[in-house]
């Protein structure tokens, strides 16, 4: 039989009853639009729902049934007193439920039309769900949904900029309903390397005894592994921008140990005289840690590129040639700086350049050393390019560590963003090398330790002078600082070394504190065996001086004279005691000029004479 137009709209009107029963029943909007979250759940308006029908149904029967209408009334109005202030509550309460759907599920159900094109507005805001809590975000996928290529990680990116932070999606397009999960990813530890690290323990030990000949231990990562890196190729130069009580000093008697291990000679310059003073007396260990003799450091850096420029003249000629490691270690490099330019300031000659050479010297190893086993590691507290002379050699130490810094070092040095922040612990640095950045710590042990292990390292291992074609300067006596010197009249005993040989010691113990000689030995020059050059014998025992240390020494007697008013009179006075050329530099004797400059003596007067005074009353 024919279905007719009334039984088409009977059915459609049955659906439709139905259809609005079932959203009554479970809560939904009753036309089907989508609603913002209130503050109910839809179990919970399913069930005002029912309850407002039973309600109804009962009042009817009352009403009309019964004719109770007195009881129907007051069932109604205490019904509406307790009803009203729930309602009340309920729209407060969902004024969070409904700004959170205003303000973020409409905007992102939005955003997601490009990848959910198959539906329209309303069916991708019933699609999302997003609680209130933020805890996760629920996409529910069209039946015929696929990924055409990069879906997923744009719908990944646009949940990270919404909600924020990292998210990870759990996709489900094997079963249906098809969706997809995202769940914010739970931040990883943060890693730290150890508070401190035991340089004798088994781990580190392993790690050095596995080390290829240039390779060292610097100390231990976030993941408690050893870092080691090579003292070779673009990493030759190490530099080290270190603060105050930030382990420089456990860095370099470290590094050290491991130098001596493989065989290799080490130069120290230390104008702290702290650092590296436990190494004095281990063989291959040249320290130089004087401050008060200046030269002998900048003879000592000398030496380092001449050795450069004879292993290059003879890799030249064979260059399968491997050199045993030299390394030169630049302690305090600022404060070091500071004093060479002083020196050079009071010691050089008419005509000469204004600018410290002994940079150029630095310059030289840096750029040709590392072909030939030569290496430098520099220590500053402030690594500034005014600190390495001026020249360009801060980018060429191409490996830096950095510890207890700010954050003016930071953008000065490394010059990038956002800072990381230093951690304020002695042994805690940041290797630098490229753009890897690793967090380390140091290994420690007692200095007296690192100088014990040392020594028996040169047992086991040898040493060999073979690759040096010189031998390193020698060090002058040590100087007094002023304040503990006691100043004796100059000419009142003889002007030999004895003469001012005093204990090194401050409690006076001649016989457990060595003599600390007084006058400086004469600058012992690389290439020749005693530093005399072209002075004849008769002047060989005697000391010469350069003009301006002359005139330092000359003032601890009471006899002011400048090293340059003594240039004056060596070029205008005839009877100015004569120099002696020693290595192209002119040099002279202390007594000399002390006799020179000696002020007239008064003459005493006589004692067997009658008084002045006397004599004038007499006359009277």
């Amino acid at each position: 039989m024919a279905q007719t137009k009334f039984d088409k709209q009977l059915e459609e009107g049955l659906e439709q009853g139905v259809m609005v029963f079932g959203r009554f029943v479970s809560g939904a909007p009753l036309d089907g639009e989508p609603r913002g979250p209130g503050s109910l759940p839809r179990w919970g308006i399913a069930l005002l729902r029912l309850v407002f029908l039973a309600w109804a149904g009962w009042a009817a029967w009352m009403w009309w049934w019964v004719k109770d209408h007195d009881r129907v009334i007051w069932v109604s109005v205490i019904a509406a007193v307790v009803a009203v202030p729930v309602v009340v509550v309920a729209v407060i309460r969902g004024r969070g439920r409904r700004q959170h759907m205003r303000a973020l599920v409409i905007p992102m159900s939005l955003a997601l039309k490009e990848l959910l094109s198959g539906w329209d507005d309303q069916q991708r805001l019933r699609a999302l769900t997003v609680p209130i809590d933020r805890s996760f975000v629920a996409v529910r996928l069209p039946d015929g949904w696929h990924d055409p290529g990069g879906f997923k990680d744009q719908m990944r990116e646009l949940v990270q900029d919404r909600m924020g932070g990292l998210w990870s999606g759990e996709w489900n397009l094997k079963n249906h309903p098809f969706n997809v999960v995202f769940t914010p990813q739970k931040p990883k530890p943060k890693l730290e390397p150890p508070e401190t690290v035991d340089f004798f323990s088994d781990e580190v030990q392993k790690a050095i005894a596995a080390c290829e000949p240039g390779q060292l231990v610097l100390g231990l990562d976030e993941r408690q592994r050893p870092v080691v890196k090579a003292m070779t190729g673009e990493t030759a130069m190490w530099a080290l921008s270190v603060g105050s009580g930030g382990g420089k000093s456990s860095f370099l008697q470290m590094i050290i140990t491991q130098l001596v291990r493989q065989r290799a000679t080490v130069i120290g310059i230390d104008v702290k005289m702290a650092s590296i003073n436990c190494f004095e007396g281990v063989e291959g260990v040249h320290l130089y840690t004087d401050p008060g003799n200046i030269g002998d450091m900048r003879s000592a850096i000398s030496w380092v590129a001449r050795e450069v420029e004879a292993r290059n003249y003879v890799k030249k000629g064979n260059p399968r040639k491997d050199f045993d490691r030299l390394t030169l270690i630049l302690e305090e490099g600022n404060e070091f700086g500071d004093a060479s330019k002083e020196w050079w300031n009071e010691n050089k000659e008419k005509g000469e350049p204004a600018s410290d050479p002994i940079w150029g010297d630095i310059a030289s190893i840096m750029r040709m050393g590392r072909h030939v086993n030569v290496t430098i590691i520099g220590v500053f507290q402030d690594l500034r390019e005014a600190a390495v002379g001026s020249r360009g050699l801060r980018n060429m130490f191409r490996m830096i560590l950095m510890g207890n810094y700010n954050a003016n070092q930071w953008k000065m040095i490394v010059n990038t963003t956002p800072v990381p922040e230093s951690v304020d612990r002695a042994g805690r640095m940041m290797i630098i090398e490229g753009n890897r950045r690793v967090w380390i710590q140091v290994p420690y042990a007692d200095p007296d330790a690192f100088r014990e292990h040392s020594m028996g390292l040169r047992t086991e291992f040898g040493y060999s002078t073979e690759d040096l074609y010189g031998a390193p300067p020698g060090r002058s006596p040590q100087r007094l600082p002023s304040l503990l010197q006691k100043s004796t009249p100059l000419f009142q005993r003889d002007t030999t070394s004895e003469r001012q040989a005093v204990p090194a010691g401050q409690d006076g113990d001649t016989e457990q504190s060595p003599l600390v000689n007084m006058v400086k030995d004469a600058p012992v020059e690389p290439g020749s065996s005693d530093g005399s050059g072209a002075v004849d014998e008769a002047v060989a025992e005697v000391e010469l001086l350069p003009l301006a240390e002359i005139s330092r020494r000359l003032a601890v007697e009471g006899i002011e004279v400048s090293a340059e008013l003594m240039r004056q009179h060596k070029r205008r006075r005839k009877n100015f005691p004569a120099g002696h050329v020693v290595n192209d530099k002119e040099l002279f004797a202390l007594a000399d000029l002390a006799e020179y400059y000696q002020p007239d003596e008064p003459v005493p007067a006589e004692q067997d004479g009658p008084d002045e005074s006397e004599q004038e009353a007499d006359d009277e």
